[in-house]
């Protein structure tokens, strides 16, 4: 079994990018997972607690989550007989 390139890496970059979006906003609503936003953030260039940092930081992981899912297919489809 093959899997499809380009659709996992959409549905891993989807997942990535909504899971810090929905973090970041959680952390501006209502406060929680401040601590981890403070701690992982600052890894990320032009990082900011702020609601357009939240959606640049979804767009960096929708791009990170998309590289990851395509490569980690491609390689498995490259190892599977």
């Amino acid at each position: 079994m093959h899997l499809n390139k380009r659709a996992l890496g959409f549905a891993s970059g989807i997942l990535c990018g909504a899971v810090w979006f929905l973090l970041i906003a959680t952390t501006l609503l209502f406060g929680w997972f401040e601590d981890v936003v403070t701690l992982l953030g600052p890894l990320h260039p032009g990082y900011a607690l702020t609601w357009g940092g939240a959606i640049w930081m979804a767009f960096l992981h929708l791009v990170g989550g998309y590289i990851i899912g395509y490569v980690f297919a491609w390689l498995y489809n490259k190892n599977v007989k």
